[in-house]
């Protein structure tokens, strides 16, 4: 049985000029985040139910589709019908409503026709009342087969209405909502859940780094939320920094090329943020990572290389040794949730962790600690993934 959604997308906003679905949204809009929250709890097609397509709403589709979300857009009741089976699951999401992934998902694991509700009170005004004690949070399961009928009988009828209204009738099961949830219809209700959606940004499991430049990076996130920059500019940016910073280490400029490698360790974290924000932090923003981590690896390679002829040729032994060890931990870390992880080495706070060295003009002893630190690391990773030391292991 496969998943399919249906997005209402044809209601007007309580701001002059928009659909609800053209909302402005961080950074991009309403329909976006209803789209990729629906493909993110496994929906595909996509359908966006609309009556007409402003130019806001076209240019979102068009975004959708470049990021390979299985959208299709559907301009009746008929046409969204035919595009599911009868076997289908539907997940239906009310015109502005916006809730997490994993009420989504739980509304879509659930069996037979379901609903998502809040309970009624002061601040439930705009979700659709269903009985004297709670109202409708915007998210409905359905089947295929239930689509068809209302299809077939909807006349005027509104459809998000009608088949709400019908699955209440086949007795829907009522799943209170546990998370955020909202209908979006104006500014200020943007503005809450915006707030909520910056806050949410923060990835766990971060390094010592990572929360050192939180603040940092939220501003820089902040700044760019509204603007047309993507992850994907952002993170070259960051790849371009540590590029020049290694062609600065080749010609010696030792202070200049670490200056342009720790300027763009902030890039990469809002990079990352912006990424997750706009849900892209699975679509097409890799490749610039890997590329950051080759060049950052090069870079350590250049600068370990340049000094050997001064303090021996231990000194490209050492770097090889710190990228190794890094990898391998990195690999223990993604295996099981390790005591401390913070704390061990990865590579944006081993990049900082060069910083002290350098200002006393002792760059191989850097070098040696950076080795040291990923290795202590890596072991203390494996000590606590495996349970045992690494000597004993077979």
């Amino acid at each position: 049985m496969a998943l399919a959604a249906l997005i209402a997308a044809y209601h007007e906003s309580g701001e002059p000029g928009h659909l609800r679905a053209t909302l402005p949204l961080a950074g991009r809009t309403v329909i976006e985040r209803q789209a990729r929250l629906a493909a993110s709890a496994g929906a595909s097609p996509v359908l966006i139910l609309v009556e007409r397509v402003p130019a806001a709403l076209s240019a979102a589709i068009a975004r959708l589709r470049r990021d390979r979300i299985p959208v299709q857009i559907v301009r009746s009741a008929e046409e969204a019908a035919e595009a599911v089976d009868p076997y289908d699951r539907v997940l239906l999401v009310a015109d502005g409503a916006i809730a997490g992934r994993s009420q989504l998902a739980r509304v879509a694991a659930a069996e037979g026709n379901a609903v998502l509700t809040v309970k009624d009170g002061a601040q439930s005004e705009p979700y659709e009342r269903i009985d004297a004690a709670e109202r409708w949070a915007g998210i409905a399961g359905i089947d295929g087969a239930l689509l068809r009928e209302t299809a077939a009988m909807l006349r005027d009828w509104d459809l998000q209405s009608t088949l709400l209204r019908r699955a209440l009738q086949s007795g829907a099961e009522h799943l209170p909502a546990e998370g955020a949830v909202a209908i979006l219809d104006r500014e200020a209700d943007l503005e809450r859940l915006e707030r909520q959606i910056v806050a949410g940004a923060d990835q766990a499991g971060e390094g010592w780094l990572g929360r050192l430049l939180a603040p940092l990076e939220r501003v820089g996130t902040t700044f760019l939320l509204g603007s047309s920059a993507s992850p994907q500019i952002v993170g070259l940016g960051a790849a371009a920094l540590t590029g020049l910073g290694a062609a600065a280490f080749y010609g010696r400029w030792y202070g200049t090329g670490l200056v342009m490698i720790i300027a763009a360790t902030p890039l990469e974290g809002i990079a990352r943020r912006l990424a997750r924000l706009r849900m892209q932090d699975g679509i097409g923003q890799g490749w610039w990572h890997h590329v950051l981590e080759l060049l950052a690896a090069i870079a350590l390679i250049v600068l370990a290389y340049d000094l050997a002829p001064e303090w021996g040729w231990g000194m490209i032994l050492a770097a090889f040794v710190a990228l190794a060890f890094l990898h391998a931990l990195e690999g223990e870390t993604k295996r099981s949730p390790v005591r401390g992880a913070p704390f061990l080495a990865e590579r944006k706070g081993m990049i900082w962790l060069m910083l002290p060295f350098a200002l006393f003009g002792l760059w191989h002893v850097g070098i040696g600690a950076l080795a040291a630190y990923a290795a202590l690391s890596f072991f203390w990773a494996q000590r606590e993934a495996h349970g045992v030391p690494a000597s004993r292991q077979d």
